[in-house]
Parts: structure tokens; C-alpha cells; sequence
């Protein structure tokens, strides 16, 4: 009834219900950046995790070194170029550690703008609000916005690209910019490449965009991803799409020794020992360790048929178990775990309910995306963070149904049906 009665003073006061409510979730968004600005400025400006180093000198080195380079002498192919350029480009307009971070939570808002965008055709009630207060109960997303991992920026490309994806008015600059998004995103987790062939086909197949927009879509990305794929080739005389480290990730998932839920790297010290040995440079390990990765995919079919189907499960874990806390301590772990429990609790309700309220043909999308993209990663190793942008999907489903909840609550005079 309070809740009611604030309704009836805003109306009073000359604002309308939804108003108040759109005004709520600006104001809590801006919240939620001003508490990821804090938390920016608090944490020590140094590097904690390994990947975190690596991508430090790739970007120091793009700037002040020979280019992209590890060690700041010779060249090299072994990361995704992408996040590497986007930290070079603030350490060139004079940033550092807070500035990475922020500029991380700024993407992290304006990820929620747009998956406030995606959700409907049409505005949703309290849509911001809602969508905003889903992500600030997910909390691994704010832990991960301070962190210098890819997720963040690849979230926000991937939800840029669906919300490309699904604009119905189409011409030839649009259908590039959204080429140009899911490239960038492939160039910084290949992966992706998978999920832009599931997403731009399920799109099609549901009549959300047209198959001719499609074509073109597919082609100008594969020219970005090519036109890195080509640097590669000028560089290093070798065909190298994308990175030479996805021979070294196949076989982190792909080995005796793998526990699917358990932390990467297990049963890989003897072949890394093996690659050194050798003195095979970056692109033949690469070439040596997916050799030995399909050698016992080979030998063991039926212990790799079932270590792909828990890799597969792994997806949708709620916790990983990892060696040390170094990454990720107990407690955060049961945090991410509840968090994400209950949005699986709150999809469940929403599944329940199909024949009340028959799934629309963007939910499809992101259900069809969301699941398949389990299949598409459990071919390397699956890890919780590299799910994390594809969990917005289902916050936009969710975001959906609550606001549906809303207006069905609120007096039928009151519900807005104002196009965006």
C-alpha cells in the first residue's frame, strides 16, 4: 500500500507513475557507477592476477614498445588483440590503473542501458530499474568490472551487437556497424565467433532480421577478423586466425587429467615441459599442444564424450573449485553462487509460465543463444567468468517477465505503451 500511496502523490504532483519509477532507475544506476568509481579508487593500483599482467604489457608495449609484443622485443600472436588495444588506448590519453577500472564501470552502465533497450519492442515499465537492480544482485559482474579481464568490454560488445542485431529498420551503415561490433568482439574473445553464427542464425530462422543482412554482416566481420588474421601472416609467415593460444586452450580442457569444474591448467605441465624441451617457438607449441589434445580425444573417445558433456554442465555451474583463493575466496564464491541461483530461479519462473505468456521471438533468441553457447565453449574449458557476458541474456528475459508482472499489477490506465 505504501508503495500505492507514493503512486497517488507522484500522480498528485503532476508525475506519472512510470515517471517516478524511470527516475528510480536513473538514479540507481548512477548509484551503482558511483559505487564502481569508489571501489576503483580503493583497490591497490597494481595487477593481481596473471592475465591481468599480460594484457598490461601488451597494451604498454602497443604504445612505448615495437608493437604487440609481451616481452618488448619480439612480436607476438598470443593473446586477442582487442582488449589489449582498448587499455592501450587509455594508457594513451595519460590513464592508468583507476582509469582502466572506471572506464570498466562505465562500460558496465552502459551495458545496462542497452540491455534495458534489448529487452522490448516497446518501453517496459521500470525497465531500467528493474534491469539495474537484477545486475547489482548479481554481484560477480561489479567484482569483475575492477578487474582487467576481457568480460566486461565483451559483454557490452555483445550486447551492442544484439541490439544491433534486432534494429528492423536496416541499411548498409547500420548492418556494418553491427559487423564491425562482432568483430571487435571476436578479436577479443575468438570464442564469439561460435556465438555470432548461433545468434545471426537463430535470428534469421525467427524472422528478426533478414538472411541478405545476415550475409553481410558475416562477411565485413570476417574481414576485420581477417585483416588481424593477415597481420599475422605478414608478421610471422604463418597462418595464425585470431591468437596462437588456442592450441595451448584446447588442451587445457582437453586432457586425462581435466576435472571439469576444477580450475584450468590441470595435466599440462608435462606437455609445456615437453614444448620447451624442443625449443618450439609460440606457433609451434601452439600447433604441438592441439596435436596432443586430439591424439587422446583420439586414444580415449568415450572419457572425452563425457568430459565434453561435463564441460557442457560446467556452463552452468554456480561455483568453481580452483587451487588457491588467489583468484577468488570462499566467501565470494558463495556470494556468486546465490546470486546466480537466483537468477536461474527466477528464468525457472518464467519457463513455467510459457502458455500464459508465450515466449516472444527475443526471448527465443536469447534462450536459443544462451544454452548453445554451452555446447560452443565446452570445446576448450569452461570457467564461470567466461559466462558472465552471456548471463545478461538472461537478466534481459527476466527483466521481461517482471516488468510484464508490473503492469499487470498496475491499473490498466496506468500501464505505458509509448514506443521507444
Amino acid at each position: 500500500m505504501q508503495s500505492r500511496d507514493l503512486f497517488r502523490a507522484g500522480s498528485a504532483s503532476g508525475k506519472s507513475r512510470e515517471e517516478i519509477l524511470e527516475r528510480a532507475g536513473v538514479l540507481l544506476l548512477l548509484l551503482y557507477l558511483l559505487a564502481g568509481t569508489i571501489y576503483s579508487a580503493v583497490l591497490p593500483a597494481v595487477a593481481r592476477f596473471t592475465d591481468e599482467n599480460q594484457y598490461l604489457r601488451l597494451s604498454y608495449n602497443l604504445l612505448y614498445g615495437p608493437g604487440f609484443s609481451m616481452d618488448g622485443v619480439h612480436l607476438t600472436a598470443n593473446r586477442p588483440p582487442s582488449y589489449a588495444f582498448f587499455l592501450a588506448g587509455i594508457r594513451a590519453m595519460g590513464g592508468g590503473f583507476f582509469s582502466f577500472r572506471v572506464t570498466q564501470f562505465l562500460l558496465l552502465s552502459a551495458t545496462i542501458l542497452l540491455l534495458y533497450r534489448l529487452c522490448s519492442e516497446r518501453k517496459a515499465i521500470a525497465g531500467l530499474l528493474i534491469v539495474t537492480g537484477l545486475v547489482i544482485c548479481y554481484p560477480v559482474l561489479f567484482y569483475t568490472g575492477a578487474t582487467l579481464y576481457p568480460q566486461t568490454l565483451a559483454g557490452f560488445l555483445f550486447i551492442l551487437a544484439l541490439t544491433l542485431t534486432l534494429i528492423k529498420a536496416r541499411g548498409l551503415g547500420l548492418n556494418l556497424v553491427t559487423a564491425l561490433t562482432f568483430g571487435a568482439l571476436i578479436l577479443e574473445v575468438p570464442t564469439f565467433l561460435f556465438t555470432m553464427v548461433i545468434a545471426l542464425g537463430t535470428a534469421g530462422f525467427l524472422k528478426i532480421i533478414r538472411w541478405r543482412d545476415i550475409l553481410l554482416i558475416t562477411f565485413a566481420a570476417s574481414l576485420l577478423v581477417g585483416a588481424w588474421t593477415f597481420r599475422n601472416a605478414v608478421r610471422f609467415h604463418r597462418f595464425v586466425p585470431i591468437a596462437s593460444n588456442s592450441g595451448w586452450n584446447f588442451l587445457i580442457g582437453n586432457n586425462a587429467s581435466v576435472i571439469a569444474y576444477e580450475d584450468a591448467n590441470i595435466g599440462t605441465d608435462q606437455s609445456y615441459i615437453q614444448a620447451k624441451n624442443l625449443g618450439l617457438d609460440e606457433f609451434q607449441s601452439d600447433h604441438f599442444y592441439r596435436d596432443v589434445a586430439v591424439t587422446w580425444i583420439k586414444t580415449h573417445p568415450g572419457h572425452a564424450i563425457v568430459l565434453y558433456l561435463e564441460k557442457v554442465l560446467n556452463f552452468f555451474n554456480i561455483v568453481n573449485v580452483y587451487k588457491t583463493q588467489e583468484e577468488i575466496s570462499v566467501w565470494k564464491q558463495v556470494v556468486m553462487a546465490v546470486s546466480y541461483l537466483l537468477l536461474l530461479g527466477l528464468l525457472a519462473w518464467r519457463l513455467i509460465e510459457v502458455r500464459r505468456f508465450p515466449l516472444i521471438a527475443r526471448e527465443k533468441l536469447f534462450l536459443v543463444v544462451y544454452i548453445l553457447s554451452a555446447f560452443t565453449g565446452a570445446i576448450f574449458f569452461a570457467r564461470i567468468r567466461y559466462r558472465l557476458p552471456y548471463d545478461y541474456l538472461i537478466i534481459a528475459i527476466i527483466a521481461l517477465n517482471l516488468s510484464r508482472r508490473l503492469e499487470i499489477w498496475l491499473p490498466p490506465e496506468r500501464a505505458s505503451n509509448a514506443p521507444l
